[in-house]
């Protein structure tokens, strides 16, 4: 009908034009003032280079630009088309108002189902690429060096490989411990898992018979031919849960165990956050429809813009603190995200269902 192309004709054009002056300004500055986070062997990018690498950045920034852009495209629709009367014409030839909420409702759905496939498609390759960039810098090298989480890999013969960091650029481990047994064990500075694992700055410490661990041989460069990986173990160990995509969180989501450890709490609260985050895009419809939909002389458009872009932001700041306290297991994760996503996307639905 001619009332729904002229709806969402305006909320399209408002959507687009508030996503690409924002991220545009948002590629303007970080090109301009933080170029240092690119690697320095490639600081003089080639152009194609360079909005492939701001497509990955926009990538992973989808899941809260887009909800933004639907939420300003809403507000500034629905209030123009209520303080020139143009929604009190359309009530009045019989127009239900759910009804002429119908087209932002679409768009709504329609952001939603495209997050969902940035999350299984597009995001996944957007985050190893951006994190193997800036794994290259000196700024994100000097504060992985400080970390001092342990990790760990078990092997295919089933000895234990613990160690501090891993580099995806280099592929390298760095501060190993390869336990064979408990009275044999390799100290490894840097280990690179090749087809045949290569270690830099190798200790072999063996327990003698009065009980003493000590260093037996050193080496500057040793070859371990008797290490052999699970790739599959590997890959879960290295790779962060928010790499991977919705349907490889979905397998493993199936087999964890009752008794979770904290990789797979980290693993579950990736997965609701994927699974949950993606109806922002209609919640940002449904919550301000009440408000921009209500006749009044006294009606605020900048209270309204104000007050929605604060609940949105505060919201999603909630939702991202929840996944800090999902991934320590103080709360369970679907407890953590779930809830509190679920109590405000049923206030925001309840209220628009009661709108007359």
């Amino acid at each position: 009908m001619i009332w729904e192309r002229y709806f969402y004709k305006e909320f399209i054009k408002i959507f687009f034009l508030f996503l690409f002056c924002f991220y545009g300004l948002y590629i303007l500055i970080d090109y301009a003032s933080h170029t240092g986070a690119l690697p320095q062997n490639i600081v003089h990018m080639k152009v194609y280079e360079l909005i492939r690498y701001y497509l990955y950045i926009f990538a992973a920034k989808a899941e809260i630009l887009i909800p933004i852009a639907l939420l300003i495209a809403f507000v500034k629709t629905v209030c123009t088309l209520n303080t020139n009367n143009e929604l009190v014409a359309l009530t009045s030839s019989g127009f239900n108002i759910k009804t002429l909420m119908r087209p932002f409702i679409i768009m709504g759905l329609l952001c939603t189902c495209l997050l969902f496939l940035n999350e299984q498609f597009l995001l996944p390759t957007a985050l190893k690429k951006l994190r193997r960039i800036e794994d290259l810098t000196k700024h994100k090298r000097s504060r992985q060096d400080q970390s001092l989480t342990v990790k760990q890999v078990v092997l295919e013969d089933e000895t234990l490989l613990l160690f501090q960091d891993y580099s995806p650029s280099k592929e390298q481990f760095f501060d190993v411990f390869w336990i064979q047994t408990i009275d044999n064990i390799y100290r490894i500075k840097y280990l690179s898992h090749a087809s045949v694992p290569v270690g830099f700055f190798v200790d072999h410490l063996t327990r003698h018979p009065n009980g003493e661990l000590l260093q037996t041989a050193s080496y500057r460069e040793f070859e371990f031919p008797d290490m052999h990986f699970n790739e599959k173990v590997l890959q879960s160990t290295i790779l962060d849960p928010e790499i991977l995509p919705l349907t490889e969180l979905l397998t493993r989501y199936l087999e964890v165990s009752s008794e979770r450890n904290e990789k797979e709490s980290k693993l579950l609260t990736a997965f609701y956050w994927k699974m949950i985050l993606p109806w922002l895009c209609l919640l940002v419809i449904l919550a301000p429809a009440p408000f921009c939909i209500r006749f009044s002389r006294l009606m605020s458009v900048f209270l309204i813009y104000v007050m929605s872009l604060f609940g949105l932001l505060t919201f999603y700041m909630f939702l991202d603190a929840t996944q800090i306290i999902a991934k320590r297991q103080v709360i369970a994760p679907v407890i953590a995200i779930g809830v509190p996503f679920i109590a405000a996307f049923g206030w925001a639905v309840i209220r628009f269902c009661r709108i007359k």
